[in-house]
């Protein structure tokens, strides 16, 4: 009931009808209101429309102490936005390779992870839905056999991403439940699928994503989150910094980074149908899940898609619209942890009401 309850505020804060005009005045009016009343210290905005770009900023600051200012060049966590990019790589190798398919056991292209057992009945599929009962970073429902978590990071040893040593990290523990069964999501799912598309391809997994999304994009920002970010929390009325390190290790669910322009680039290629021949399988309907695909969310009608994320120094948000006459399209990065993006995104839609 609770669930149901937070699913239709989540969707009427995004509802909107018929287009008006907007102007970047008051794009910019609504994110500085928003950045006062939440304390954001730094925010990047970008808007796409109509196959294009339509307008991106940075606002506030990226380091405090020096009064760095944010722009629409600097670089973000995508923290778990990083799942549809890696879920987005995973429907092209189906829609290119004949011998890989969603239904394909993951130990029949990773040869490290298990073929027998429930680990050996894992499907594609069932990654890409957070349906594989592989643990998330702490404990929470759905995961009966592992009452403590115990995933162990320094198993990849690696300043790049490195598909084998990234799923050693939680190979070695039960699964939460039989494959297909239930819902749990999982960053280490996705761990999983990096891997599976370097077995399957032949190519590493960074490789696949070089050649097959950022440079046909022109993505120049998109890379691993291997080096240090900072962030901001607030402590009571003073903002306190947090720093997150290197992300490699979990790299396809949410090590990746790149600009607001580059995040804006992916967001108006999905609409586009860009990158895929039926982009609207990433928001497939799947069994059992509420509102949960093929690595993104997206209401019952499917005219409203998104991904957030949140990681140790950003919060993110992207949210398409592609039902919609011009192909809305919003992307936020935020250095401020207990922001709002959600709100942020609600008061720049009602800008573009459909």
């Amino acid at each position: 009931m609770i669930f149901r309850v937070l699913t239709a505020l989540w969707l009427t804060l995004f509802a909107v009808t018929v287009a008006v005009a907007q102007t970047p005045a008051q794009i910019d009016a609504i994110v500085l209101d928003e950045m006062d009343r939440q304390g954001i210290i730094g925010i990047a905005a970008g808007i796409v429309r109509n196959g294009d770009i339509y307008y991106t900023r940075g606002y506030g600051y990226t380091d405090l102490d020096a009064r760095v200012s944010v722009t629409p060049n600097t670089v973000f966590r995508w923290a778990s936005i990083s799942k549809t990019l890696t879920a987005t790589a995973v429907l092209q190798l189906d829609e290119q390779m004949p011998g890989f398919g969603l239904n394909d056991r993951v130990s029949e292209h990773v040869p490290y992870w298990p073929n027998d057992g429930n680990k050996g009945r894992i499907r594609i599929w069932q990654l890409l839905s957070n349906r594989s009962g592989i643990i998330h970073y702490t404990q929470k429902k759905h995961c009966y056999l592992n009452s403590t978590p115990r995933y162990d990071r320094r198993k990849h040893a690696s300043v790049f991403y490195d598909a084998r040593q990234s799923v050693a990290v939680f190979s070695d523990q039960p699964l939460c439940f039989e494959p297909g069964s239930l819902y749990k999501y999982s960053t280490f799912g996705y761990s999983l699928l990096g891997a599976a598309i370097e077995g399957a391809s032949g190519m590493r997994y960074t490789d696949w994503i070089d050649t097959r999304i950022r440079r046909p994009l022109a993505m120049a920002s998109l890379r691993q989150g291997n080096g240090t970010r900072t962030g901001f929390e607030h402590e009571g009325d003073r903002a306190g910094r947090v720093t997150a390190g290197n992300a490699a290790w979990k790299l396809p669910g949410g090590g990746w980074e790149s600009s607001i322009i580059d995040l804006a680039k992916f967001a108006n290629a999905l609409l586009q149908g860009r990158l895929l021949d039926n982009t609207e399988r990433l928001w497939t309907s799947v069994p059992g899940n509420r509102t949960y695909g093929f690595g993104v969310n997206h209401s019952a009608d499917n005219s409203l898609v998104w991904h957030e994320g949140k990681n140790d120094s950003s919060r993110t948000l992207m949210v398409l619209y592609p039902d919609s006459p011009d192909h809305l399209g919003i992307v936020l990065m935020t250095n401020t942890l207990d922001s709002n993006p959600r709100r942020i995104a609600r008061r720049l839609a009602e800008l573009f009401r459909y």
